[in-house]
């Protein structure tokens, strides 16, 4: 389902990035992007990216069943990562999840919203029917305006679910797009 990369995008400043796969190999150079993250951006996180065994076990233990991700390079650099994760088997086995990272000098350049969009892709041609982000609110307040022209839904707030660094609480959002699985569904007529 991978094979369209890699492909270039131009970002809103007209940098030329390719986008491809995370392949074996990949360990130093997504282990570097994420250490150029704020250690505030890598706490939201769902894992300690700063420890490189951890990078080294995923990339090295890919299970294609379970998450597809696509990298962002410029300059022999992974700049940002995306990730579609999914269960393959029971109640859940449809929905997809997906986390985007990308460096900070990176950011606002509409990078995000093209490995979105790939991923959204993805997921309609594996048959899920639904994606779910989880953001923080105040902290991912421009990615949630960008998310929403895509058709995201805010669904859920939880409040107070997440804590930073010092212990303060922040609102957990959980954003929500139901798939079309065919182009009948969105009311587009056939030639």
């Amino acid at each position: 389902m991978l094979e369209d990369y890699p492909k270039e995008v131009i970002l809103k400043d007209g940098t030329g990035v390719t986008l491809r796969p995370l392949r074996k190999g990949d360990e130093d150079l997504l282990f570097k992007m994420f250490n150029r993250l704020s250690e505030d951006d890598r706490w939201f996180l769902d894992h300690n990216v700063a420890d490189f065994d951890l990078i080294e076990n995923w990339v090295k233990n890919m299970d294609p069943d379970r998450a597809h991700s696509i990298v962002a390079v410029l300059g022999g650099q992974i700049i940002a990562h995306a990730t579609l994760l999914r269960k393959y088997y029971g109640a859940k086995s449809h929905i997809g999840n997906i986390r985007i990272s990308v460096d900070p000098a990176f950011r606002g350049k509409h990078l995000a919203t093209w490995m979105l969009l790939d991923l959204i892709n993805l997921a309609m041609a594996m048959g899920l029917e639904t994606l779910i982000m989880q953001l923080v609110e105040g902290r991912d307040t421009a990615l949630i305006r960008s998310i929403k022209k895509l058709d995201f839904l805010e669904k859920v707030i939880l409040k107070d679910y997440a804590k930073d660094r010092e212990g303060n609480p922040h609102n957990l959002v959980i954003m929500l797009k139901r798939l079309h699985r065919l182009w009948d569904d969105v009311g587009v007529d056939a030639p």
